[in-house]
This record gives structure tokens, sequence and C-alpha cells, in this order.
């Protein structure tokens, strides 16, 4: 019988090198998939987390309704002194926190009344010229603006008829939602037009504007003849006692003034209504900002909600 083979040195040796190189291997990939699992657990919770908070967003913006829903039945005037009108602080909700608080939308000069009939409105052509004189911007943005106001308008009108809608049918949305899509339509450097944020706004449709919320440019470039230091005399004014009708601001315009302002294009009660609403919940850190459309005897409708 021949003898059982014996390894020599260097077999041996590299038996051990593959031995630990398995070693190594095998605790390598079981790191990996350590470290899988705990991304894979990482992400669960993330998304665990964040519908968590897009839920308590959510119903931050239904709170919200319900308060425009109470204020109307309470009231007919809008004004800065309503309670709702004071921001929410972060307060403690379920397993996370919520904030929120509701703007006024129609204190804007809305870019929709650009446009009626079909064609250039030259009213509201002429309001924008004025506003946009008030902060040293080309005035020619005007017309770019009103053009492609008026071109989605048409298309937006065309889509409605084609898929058998009507303009009381449907959600009111509209689409050009912001001052970022009209700079694209327009060609205009989106930061630039970001500038007049706190004067112009896009609406789905023709609204007046609210005397009560409104800036002192808006109320100037809305009422022809009317001075910038006559308009914040206006807006002095109302911060102890509110207009209570669009008659009523058109009595307190200067006397060579009330004979030529038209009340149709000013308001004390609004319809739309940004709700901003914002949410903490474990990790999640949540924004939305919704447009809500209100009118009597209903609950207010969400136009939009977007997250930011």
């Amino acid at each position: 019988m021949k003898p059982y083979p014996s390894f020599s040195r260097p077999q041996r040796g590299m038996a051990l090198i593959t031995a630990i190189l398995i070693a190594a291997l095998v605790s390598s990939l079981a790191f990996a998939l350590s470290a899988r699992e705990r991304l894979w657990l990482t992400l669960v919770g993330n998304r665990s987390d964040l519908s968590a908070a897009q839920s308590i967003a959510l119903s931050a913006v239904d709170l919200a309704r319900l308060t425009l829903r109470d204020d109307m039945r309470n009231n007919q005037v809008d004004h800065l002194l309503e309670a709702w009108t004071v921001p929410v602080p972060p307060i403690n909700v379920e397993e996370g926190q919520a904030a929120g608080r509701l703007a006024e939308a129609q204190g804007k000069f809305n870019l929709y009344n650009l446009q009626s009939g079909g064609q250039v409105s030259q009213t509201g052509l002429a309001t924008l010229q004025r506003l946009l004189a008030s902060r040293n911007m080309p005035t020619e943005w005007s017309d770019k603006m009103a053009q492609a106001m008026l071109q989605q308008v048409t298309l937006w009108q065309k889509s409605l008829i084609q898929n058998n809608k009507t303009r009381q049918s449907i959600s009111k949305v509209f689409p050009v939602a912001n001052l970022s899509e009209m700079a694209e339509l327009c060609g205009i450097e989106p930061k630039r037009l970001a500038e007049l944020d706190s004067l112009i706004t896009i609406l789905p449709e023709a609204t007046s504007i609210n005397v009560n919320f409104a800036p002192p440019e808006v109320l100037m470039a809305a009422t022809p003849g009317l001075s910038l230091k006559d308009a914040e005399n206006l807006v002095g004014r109302r911060t102890t006692a509110y207009f209570k009708s669009s008659q009523e601001f058109i009595n307190a315009l200067p006397d060579k003034l009330r004979t030529t302002a038209r009340s149709a294009g000013f308001t004390v009660e609004s319809s739309y209504f940004f709700s901003e609403a914002e949410a903490w919940y474990g990790r999640a850190h949540l924004r939305l900002r919704a447009l809500l459309y209100r009118q009597r005897g209903r609950m207010p409708e969400i136009v939009w909600v977007r997250r930011e």
C-alpha cells in the first residue's frame, strides 16, 4: 500500500492564502448585505416619515378650508384684522409638528386679467405697465405676458371644448400656475419676474382687486391718476379702519378720481386664498402650498396643491 501523499510547504501556504481570501470575501459580502439592509430600512423609514408628514400637511390644508368656510359664514368682508391672517406657529400633532398660514390672493394684480373675450384687455395691459414702471422694470414685458396669457387661455378653452367639458364642471385648474412658468413662456429671466411676486399673481379666472390687502403699488396701478403717496395713505388708513365696500374705497380716493374710478375693478370679499402648510415627522420636513377657491354656501375647493 502506498503511503498517503503529504502536501509540500508551498502547497500548504497556497491553501492557507485561499482560505483567508475566501473568509475575507464572505466577510465583505456579509458587510455589503448588512449595509444594503440598513440602507433599505432607512429608505423605508424615510418614506414612512414623508408619508406621515404629507398627511399632516394635507390635514393643515383641510383645516384652512374649514377656517375660510366659517369666516364666510360670519362676515362678507375680508381684511387684515381678521384672525385667520395670523400665521400658526409649529404645534405638536400626533407624533410630529405642523405649522401654516393663510394668505389672501386677490390683493395682487391677476395676470389672467390681461385678456378678455379672446383678445388683450387694454385696461389690464395699462395696469401692468404702471405696475412695472413703479419697480423700474421694462414696460414691454406687459405685451409679452399679455400675449402669453391670451395664448394659454385660448388653448385651455379649446381643450375644454374638445373634451366636452364646461368651465363650471371641472376644478378651476389653469395651465400657468406661477411666475416661473410665465417667465419661461415670455423669455424673461425668472429671477427678475420673481421680484414682482408681492405684486402680481396668476389665478384661473379674472378677479377684482381686494382693496383691504392690495399693496400701494397695486392700488396705484389699478387706479389711473392715483399717486403712490395717496395710495400709501389709503393703505395706512385701513390698518385701523378697513374698507367695508368697494364704494367706500372709491369715496376715499382724491376728489378728482372718484368719478373716473371703476368700483367693479375692486372688491372687499375674496374668493381665492393660498394655504401654506409645513409639517415635521421623524426625519421628514415637508412644505405644501395650495390654492383654495371659496364660494358662498360651499366648502372651499382645492384648485391645486404643490410641494415646495
